[in-house]
């Protein structure tokens, strides 16, 4: 009966953020679908389709707000696994991880290089 406990409390710590990012995903797609729905009725109307397409956003934003989500999340994770005074089975402590948290902060060091890049090119023009 003690290792029910300990499949279970792992298990939603794992699907939560699998459940939260579907609806994320399932929430994008349906508001996609309907912005291109808006857009077929324009069109069969006959009507003038606008500029820019309503509800996308440009891609210099999404990469400056990825870097930071990114870099915030690395870094939260970083400080979360330094502080937690957890131990594995032979006595290891958990902040012996800190490091699975340099992953993400490099991928947002990388995505604001990219939007730096991009950013000072448009500029120039």
């Amino acid at each position: 009966m003690d290792v029910l406990p300990m499949l279970m409390i792992p298990a939603l710590l794992m699907l939560a953020p699998v459940l939260i990012t579907a609806l994320v995903l399932r929430y994008r797609r349906t508001r996609a679908e309907m912005r291109y729905q808006f857009l077929l009725k324009l069109a069969e109307t006959g009507s003038a389709l606008p500029a820019a397409l309503p509800g996308e956003a440009t891609p210099q934003a999404c990469d400056r707000r990825r870097g930071l989500v990114l870099m915030a999340g690395g870094l939260g994770l970083t400080a979360t696994l330094l502080a937690l005074p957890l131990q594995y089975h032979h006595g290891h402590p958990l902040a012996e991880l800190w490091g699975l948290g340099i992953l993400p902060v490099a991928l947002g060091l990388g995505y604001l290089g990219n939007w730096y890049l991009t950013h000072r090119g448009s500029a120039r023009e």
